[in-house]
């Protein structure tokens, strides 16, 4: 069962890979945080704010879709929502975390980003409902958050399509990375840390956070017809 943002505004997260090809891109030089992986692109079906009850399809990060919903209507905002929105129990939520306990959390392998925008994109997807879908890996990756060219990325190294039971699951592995990997200041990153790892959970799948991402690149808002469900995509 999937609760509401809130009465005007549903919102269900799907996750859809589009053919590269298609979309005149390559999934490599597209930004797959590990050289040679897939990479979907996150797809978002929101009511629209029209009123009319009909359905929106937008796609890439979350960033990216409440600043199309805005576009729609200026008045949107998804942190006058947060109080609305239920959140798993406390159990549940550690059963989250310490599912990356014993599980090695690798540092430093990926261009160092912005510690504060990593946070602040964890922040963002808390606020997010619905079970995140990731088609059948190894190595298929979605970016589902990017800010100040910080990505955070979730991947799948199973060999089945993924659906977790919550964002939960995701903000947990980004933050076990920022526990566990305390990069150095940078001048490049102003007054914030810098931070990079990737975070392994037991069930074979993992959350990457790096730097490095162009934000303004993460997705293309375009119709459901040049998209098809769980379908890997690799460079040449």
């Amino acid at each position: 069962m999937h609760l509401p943002l809130c009465a005007a505004f549903p919102l269900t997260f799907l996750v859809t890979v589009a053919q590269a090809r298609a979309l005149g891109h390559d999934a490599t030089s597209s930004g797959a945080p590990i050289p040679g992986n897939g990479m979907f692109i996150p797809r978002w079906e929101m009511a629209s704010p029209d009123g009319s009850g009909s359905m929106v399809n937008l796609r890439g990060t979350v960033q990216e879709v409440v600043k199309a919903m805005r576009g729609m209507r200026p008045s949107f905002d998804i942190d006058e929502q947060l109080d609305k929105i239920a959140t798993p129990a406390v159990g549940r939520r550690n059963a989250y975390s310490n599912a990356f306990d014993n599980i090695n959390t690798l540092c430093h392998l990926f261009t160092a980003g912005n510690r504060t925008a990593a946070y602040e994109g964890i922040e963002d997807l808390k606020k997010v409902q619905g079970r995140p879908m990731n088609g059948a890996g190894p190595g298929n990756c979605g970016r589902v958050s990017c800010r100040k060219n910080t990505g955070i990325w979730w991947c799948n190294d199973a060999q089945s399509s993924r659906e977790l039971a919550s964002f939960g699951e995701i903000v947990d592995g980004a933050q076990r990375v920022l526990k566990k990997c305390q990069d150095k200041p940078s001048a490049d990153q102003g007054d914030g840390m810098t931070v990079s790892g990737q975070a392994f959970h037991m069930d074979n799948w993992n959350v990457i956070v790096r730097g490095g991402d162009n934000c303004d690149d993460a997705g293309v808002n375009l119709g459901g017809g040049l998209l098809g469900r769980f379908v890997r995509v690799t460079g040449d």
